[in-house]
């Protein structure tokens, strides 16, 4: 047996004006469909040079030769490249030594429908920006390759992503998504004869979701070299991310992660500014929406501010009125330097918790006070208040 094969090209060819009617016809013409192919059998008529073989057109509804066989032996021929779940209709006639054909022979047949599709069995999420899908083996064993295809929304079509060999193979990954996003997917079997299956049903499937975006956050202001951060838990967060800046609305980088709601943030400076963002990560994670976190600013307390002094002096005595600008004193740092001659002093510092103090002088010497608040943490005014007293 001889086996002729063709392509569908629908290119016609000069076929003779009229078939000669005594010439010998092919008796039995019979068609055996595939799903991309129909074998076309016949009874050879081996008196006669060969055979004309044409394919109906249904969308210019004409007949177009697809065919020449030149040998009358030969008794099949394979039209290829076909659709699936289609009909074809065929004619066959003989030829002689003169090319003039005989009455031609039909026959139809319609090809086999698409593989069955394929049948998915799970899909869920993974970690973050993941999701895994499980399908089932296709049944036919000609299957070599899935393709998978994604759903994209902006394009409103579907995209091959990857391919997946062989037929065993039914694990699909799918990385580098957004999170909190649901998407579409969908496998097409594909055999070693490139027949494609139907599309399996649409397989949905969402990422883990980022956890909410931490909006009450709280930094403090009063307290010596630390700021506190402190803010609302997050359900089913499993630690929490700092983020700091020099300005509000400059780069935040990322600084140090801590389980809990509240967090200390130790800087050896007074009057220390810092901005804070917070993001919650999930045990997936994901992580809340760091340009949608507001900034909170903390600061370090800073030094006490500069006494008010008054004086009241007298012969041998002088008075010291004590005021805090800022009422944080706690007691006050007094720092006395008397000058004794051109090139010798004496320097004695004195506490008092009043805001009154009195020290004796000597009229025939001269003094500089500086006057320091102390607050309760022991910071000191960064400049004193001074006060000088001639002889």
């Amino acid at each position: 047996m001889i086996l002729i094969t063709g392509c569908a090209k629908l290119t016609p060819t000069k076929q003779p004006i009229k078939s000669n009617p005594k010439l010998p016809v092919v008796k039995e013409f019979k068609a055996y469909p595939d799903r991309n192919a129909i074998a076309l059998f016949w009874s050879p008529v081996p008196t006669m040079s060969g055979y004309y073989i044409q394919r109906y057109d249904f969308k210019h509804k004409k007949w177009v030769q697809i065919a020449t066989i030149k040998n009358p032996y030969k008794s099949i021929y394979v039209d290829t490249k076909l659709k699936p779940a289609h009909i074809y209709k065929y004619k066959i006639a003989t030829f002689d030594k003169n090319g003039i054909p005989s009455l031609a022979k039909q026959t139809q047949s319609s090809t086999l429908p698409p593989l069955s599709p394929v049948i998915p069995l799970e899909a869920k999420p993974l970690t973050k920006g993941s999701v895994k899908i499980i399908f089932r083996p296709h049944t036919n064993e000609r299957v070599y390759e899935y393709i998978i295809e994604r759903f994209n929304d902006e394009k409103a079509k579907w995209e091959e992503i990857d391919t997946l060999t062989p037929r065993l193979n039914v694990e699909y990954i799918d990385k580098d998504l957004k999170d909190g996003k649901i998407y579409k997917y969908r496998i097409i079997a594909k055999s070693f004869d490139d027949i494609k299956s139907l599309p399996s049903k649409t397989i949905v499937v969402s990422t883990y979701p980022k956890p909410p975006v931490i909006l009450n956050v709280t930094a403090t202001t009063n307290l010596p070299k630390k700021i506190v951060v402190k803010f609302s838990p997050v359900k089913n967060a499993i630690y929490y991310k700092i983020y700091i800046s020099s300005t509000p609305n400059g780069y935040f980088k990322f600084y140090k992660t801590t389980k809990s709601n509240t967090f200390v943030d130790y800087i050896n400076k007074d009057g220390f500014i810092r901005y804070y963002k917070v993001t919650a990560v999930s045990a997936h994670k994901t992580e809340s929406l760091l340009s949608e976190t507001p900034a909170v600013m903390g600061e370090t307390l800073p030094k006490p501010a500069t006494p008010i002094v008054s004086t009241n002096r007298y012969s041998n005595t002088i008075e010291f009125i004590f005021t805090s600008p800022d009422n944080r004193a706690e007691k006050y740092l007094i720092i006395k330097k008397e000058k004794i001659s051109l090139f010798k002093s004496i320097e004695k510092k004195f506490i008092t918790k009043s805001n009154n103090f009195k020290d004796t002088i000597n009229p025939k010497h001269s003094y500089e006070y500086k006057i320091y608040e102390v607050d309760k943490y022991g910071l000191i005014s960064k400049k004193p208040a001074i006060v000088e007293v001639s002889k």
